[in-house]
């Protein structure tokens, strides 16, 4: 067996952790906003029209999953067909 096997399974469990915690991590109006390149204003306007994805912790206070936004633009990209 290999001396340094569990130190490595462990170091990837470590980074699996922090890409997890990082996909899941909730991201503010204007966080979110700045990730799409938008105003927060849009934001409002595309959850109520366009199903953006979020979380609403109390009625005043919404946030955003890093992973929803990001599988939300993957559903509306358009491949281009030359």
């Amino acid at each position: 067996m290999w001396p340094y096997c569990g130190r490595v399974k462990e170091n990837i469990s470590k980074q699996s952790r922090a890409t997890k915690a990082a996909a899941s991590e909730l991201l503010t109006d204007v966080e979110a906003a700045a990730l799409l390149s938008v105003k927060p204003r849009t934001l409002i306007l595309w959850r109520h029209t366009r199903g953006l994805p979020h979380v609403r912790i109390t009625s005043k206070c919404i946030r955003y999953r890093r992973i929803d936004l990001d599988e939300w633009l993957e559903d509306r990209r358009v491949a281009i067909i030359a």
